[in-house]
């Protein structure tokens, strides 16, 4: 298990069966997350990138309920998502450091 310093309020997007995207939260200092600790309730799709980046589940990172993510997204300023199956909610948490 790795251990993050989140300080900062996060996001929480749901998810649909058409990509949309979710800016990524600022860490405590004001900046753009460098890094980000990602869980979603049910499985969906992700892909980090900028503010028209799109996804699909044929290119995207999966993310499950049991498998939360600790993601460098240095460069980035949006999270795109969609579901898999379903619809549902995925949190995306800022990381210090």
């Amino acid at each position: 298990m790795t251990c993050c310093k989140i300080v900062a309020p996060g996001a929480q997007a749901t998810t649909g069966a058409a990509s949309a995207v979710t800016a990524i939260p600022n860490d405590s200092s004001g900046k753009v997350a460098r890094y980000v600790y990602i869980q979603a309730a049910g499985a969906a799709f992700i892909l980090p990138g900028q503010s028209g980046t799109s996804v699909t589940a044929a290119g995207g990172i999966a993310v499950n309920a049991n498998s939360p993510l600790l993601l460098d997204v240095s460069g980035c300023t949006h999270i795109a998502h969609i579901q898999s199956g379903s619809s549902t909610t995925v949190n995306i948490s800022p990381v210090e450091g």
